[in-house]
């Protein structure tokens, strides 16, 4: 079933200069590092006044990258794959059931 959700590609030049989905690549590239880094500052966090103030920008780090995925996905240069129903419905009975056994 390997359809595409996609919106209408914007064009950008192709040129060695980098253009904007290259730049918006590069922002997600960098949100999702930071992210991480900010996980592993969560777990060491040594007080709960740290762990707020990180949790915080944790937050809005999360919040950029999704604006900046969602500005790529409506200007197509993100796509994504839609699932077969059976294949979803197998996965949550899969996961409802490891959810059970906790």
């Amino acid at each position: 079933m390997n359809e595409k959700c996609q919106n209408p590609k914007t064009e950008v030049p192709n040129t060695k200069e980098l253009n904007d989905c290259d730049y918006l690549n590069e922002i997600l590239a960098c949100e999702k590092n930071m992210s991480v880094n900010l996980t592993y500052a969560l777990n060491e966090a040594s007080n709960q006044k740290l762990f707020e103030e990180i949790f915080t920008i944790f937050k809005d780090v999360k919040m950029a990258g999704r604006d900046a995925y969602n500005m790529a996905f409506k200007n197509g240069w993100y796509s994504l794959e839609k699932e077969k129903e059976e294949k979803i419905t197998e996965k949550v009975n899969e996961l409802s059931s490891k959810l059970s056994q906790l």
